[in-house]
């Protein structure tokens, strides 16, 4: 029996939700219906409650055979609709967060041969300070350089420390979310 604040999943799609997305159930409606908030779509719909199954959030993921994907919250395959990302301390196989439909939106372009030649030409080799974090460094012994690009585009922008070029991508190169992120430190500023 599906209950209030219970995981579901869509067993057939609507108009805007396709199948297996995740949903929270807000409410019970009458004639068999339930509001059901879509994670991923960010949307809430009256659903047919047949339409509905229970999905215990806590078994997915590793080691489990189903994971959610954190972008779209669509209940998939791991080891087959999420590419492998790294090996635990225990030797196990992990994988990405994002499926592999969405790393492909995430991961946009790749930096184009031409592009990559511009930058290796100009790799620093001695010492570097990062554009961003003005950290100074030597290169691939106190810390990584990367080749940081546009990734709507393919075209280079500049070699970064790789601490900045992993923040710039949790922020996906988006100016509005950055810019929530520093309205949001200075809200908390104890020093303000």
């Amino acid at each position: 029996m599906i209950q209030i604040n219970d995981f579901v999943v869509l067993l057939n799609p609507t108009s805007s939700v396709v199948a297996y997305s995740v949903g929270i159930v807000l409410a019970e409606e009458s004639n068999g219906y339930a509001s059901v908030f879509f994670l991923g779509k960010k949307v809430t719909l009256s659903v047919l409650l047949s339409n509905l199954e229970f999905v215990d959030v806590k078994k997915t993921g590793k080691p489990h055979p189903k994971k959610i994907c954190n972008v779209c919250h669509i209940l998939k395959t791991d080891f087959e609709d999420f590419d492998i990302n790294q090996t635990d301390a225990a030797g196990r196989k992990t994988t990405r967060p994002s499926c592999k439909d969405c790393r492909a939106t995430i991961d946009g372009i790749d930096l184009l041969p031409e592009e990559k030649a511009k930058l290796d030409a100009n790799k620093p080799e001695l010492y570097f300070v990062c554009p961003i974090c003005q950290k100074g460094s030597i290169p691939d012994i106190t810390a990584k350089v990367v080749r940081d690009h546009d990734h709507h585009t393919g075209k280079a922008r500049e070699w970064l420390c790789d601490s900045c070029n992993t923040g710039l991508g949790r922020f996906k190169d988006n100016i509005e979310l950055l810019q929530q992120a520093i309205r949001y430190l200075e809200k908390h500023n104890q020093n303000s």
